[in-house]
């Protein structure tokens, strides 16, 4: 029973967090110029943004650490009336290309999106993580928006922590 009750809790955790990213993102991208120059080419760099979304306040902070061990290291704390999560993320070469012209990108075309959702498991024998397919949600945006949603909401690229 314990199992189940820990499997749920998780579960609603990991959703909730996919969802408050998601809507966060209304506005997620517009992204400023310097922010796109220093993510090319991973250089540190910090912003700020305030968004709203179905009438609710996001404050968003975006900070690109540089590059370690091969990853462009990249930090991103949403907060709002509801709580406050950090994604701390991992990004190669070729997906920070691929950020990197989705924020490019002038089409402001909205599309339709099946987002993944994952939930992470522990292997009862050896403690071991591992993340498992939750489900799907449908996330609508521009291509920057889909790009950023698709890495941000998977747990092998982004690990998300809720802060407050």
């Amino acid at each position: 029973m314990k199992k189940i009750t820990l499997f749920a809790l998780i579960a609603t955790v990991a959703l909730s967090l996919t969802c408050l990213c998601a809507f966060a993102a209304e506005n997620y991208s517009n992204f400023s110029s310097k922010f796109k120059k220093n993510f090319r080419d991973c250089d540190k760099y910090e912003e700020t943004i305030n968004s709203e979304y179905q009438g609710e306040s996001f404050t968003t902070n975006r900070k690109i650490k540089g590059w370690r061990n091969s990853f462009c290291m990249y930090e991103e704390t949403i907060s709002s009336k509801n709580g406050t999560y950090r994604l701390n993320c991992g990004f190669s070469n070729v997906q920070v290309d691929e950020l990197y012209e989705a924020m490019k990108s002038r089409s402001k075309e909205i599309t339709k999106y099946e987002l993944d959702t994952f939930v992470e498991h522990k292997d009862p024998k050896t403690g071991k993580s591992k993340f498992v397919k939750a489900g799907t949600t449908t996330i609508k945006g521009d291509k920057a928006h889909i790009v950023w949603a698709k890495y941000q909401n998977n747990p092998y690229f982004c690990k998300p922590q809720k802060i407050k």
